[in-house]
């Protein structure tokens, strides 16, 4: 495969470099994520703290109630949207990772042709045949690789934003729901 120690050379920092940007994706990947989670984590306690502060304030019963149910679309909305954000921070560690595989794939099918170009420089008289076919089914699954990728990269991308959509839109509609029975109730019972 290699024909001169440059070469054999230039392969190994090709893969020390392969190596640094995979854990370069992987630590931005997780810097995303902790950063998220810290917003969140700091968010959640001054929201708790401004709860807390409020709710010392309430002194009879029916307040506390109403006090109650102002709180449940809004802790949903958070909920959702913090979840939302977890999602589009995976799906873009997801499209790091599936285009440096894709990447990879591409070089190693370019690699593969390379190395059928030499053979065929030393193979015998009449094996060119051979050697047409052998390039034709790297590219022929190269074409098969890169068609399945894309089809199933929308196709995923459609399933997951769709269920994302409909869970919000599931969870919103019981949220409604919910709400306008606690609004109903009291006036039911006044």
């Amino acid at each position: 495969m290699f024909t001169t120690a440059q070469e054999f050379s230039a392969f190994g920092q090709s893969q020390f470099d392969k190596a640094v940007r995979f854990s370069g994706i992987l630590l931005a990947s997780a810097e995303r994520l902790a950063t998220l989670q810290l917003e969140m984590s700091r968010k959640l306690l001054a929201e708790n703290a401004q709860t807390l502060k409020q709710l010392s304030a309430i002194k009879d019963p029916k307040a506390l109630a109403e006090f109650q149910t102002s709180l449940t679309q809004p802790s949903l909305d958070k909920a959702f949207a913090a979840a939302r954000e977890v999602y589009d921070a995976t799906l873009a560690t997801q499209t790091e990772l599936t285009s440096f595989v894709e990447e990879q794939v591409a070089e190693t099918n370019k690699n593969v042709l390379d190395v059928i170009d030499r053979l065929a420089k030393n193979a015998p008289t009449g094996s060119d045949a051979a050697v047409q076919a052998l390039k034709n089914i790297v590219t022929s699954s190269n074409a098969a690789f890169e068609s399945a990728a894309k089809t199933a990269k929308k196709v995923g991308s459609e399933f997951a934003e769709a269920s994302v959509e409909a869970a919000e839109t599931s969870a919103k509609a019981a949220s409604a729901a919910v709400s306008r029975t606690r609004k109903a109730t009291p006036s039911a019972s006044a």
